[in-house]
Parts: structure tokens; sequence; C-alpha cells
């Protein structure tokens, strides 16, 4: 009893200090689930058939469903001719499907930051991220293509 109460007194803590739930029920009788929400992921992309470099900002609407390679919901192409530098200063495209643009501001220091340490903020029509700098990891690939997560960005 006292080592679940200690649990939870310290989720509570961890709620209170980033502001949001890190877990949530959708009953008292439901077990906890973790709370997944939609990710802006900044990526540069590798073509190794045919040597080239691109940059692409990479939407998920449920952010626990780009953990295993899989392909995102919406793609835009930030520049198709090398990759683009993410940081310090503000870098906005379009996704292709829903018309909707990102804009990024990573802080021009965050390269040299850790990994998953806050590198910057983003934003949309509908809500506020805050970024933070990833491992390198290749989230998604297709055609000979590997794209590489830099940053990803979550609901602020």
């Amino acid at each position: 009893m006292l080592l679940s109460s200690s649990i939870l007194l310290l989720l509570s803590f961890l709620s209170y200090t980033s502001g949001a739930p890190l877990l949530e029920r959708s009953s008292e009788t439901d077990p906890l689930v973790k709370r997944s929400s939609e990710t802006n992921y900044l990526v540069n992309c590798y073509n190794a058939a045919e040597l080239f470099y691109t940059s692409e900002m990479a939407y998920y609407s449920n952010g626990a469903n780009s953990q295993n390679g899989q392909y995102p919901n919406d793609i835009c192409q930030v520049d198709l001719i090398g990759y683009e530098k993410w940081e310090g200063h503000s870098v906005s495209c379009t996704y292709s499907d829903s018309g909707v643009t990102f804009t990024s501001n990573i802080y021009s220091f965050a390269q040299s930051e850790p990994n998953y340490s806050l590198a910057g903020t983003g934003s949309n029509n509908y809500h506020n991220f805050n970024c933070y700098k990833d491992n390198g990891r290749i989230l998604y690939n297709s055609d000979y293509t590997n794209c590489y997560s830099i940053y990803y960005c979550l609901d602020a």
C-alpha cells in the first residue's frame, strides 16, 4: 500500500510539473493508459539509390504510431536540394494532404544538447508545441530513402 501510494504521489508531482497528465483513465474501472498526442517530426532523409538528401516535416495524428517505422499521416518537403538547417531560425512547411502549416523554432544551440532535451517550440493554426532533440533514429523509410528524426514536437 505504501509503495502504490508513493508511486501515485510521484506521478501526481510529475504531472503537476509537466503541466499535463502522464497517465489517463477513461473511467475509474479502466486501467491506466499512456496518453497519445499528435506529433510533428523534423526529419532529414537520404536516398541511397539516387544519392540525394532532403528535409521533411512528418505529421503523426497519434505519436504512439511513430515508434516502429510507421509511415506518417502527412508529409511536407522543406528542402529538396539538401538538408535544412533546423536551428536558429523559423522553418515553415505546409502539409500536402491537410493544408496545415507547421512552423518550428529550434534553438540555435539545440544540437549540442543531450537527446530528448527541450530544443525549441512549434505551432500550427490549432496548437502550440514543445520540440525536443531526438536521437537520429530512422523514423520511416520508402523507396531506398531513410528518414532520420532530428527533432520531435509534442502538444504544449
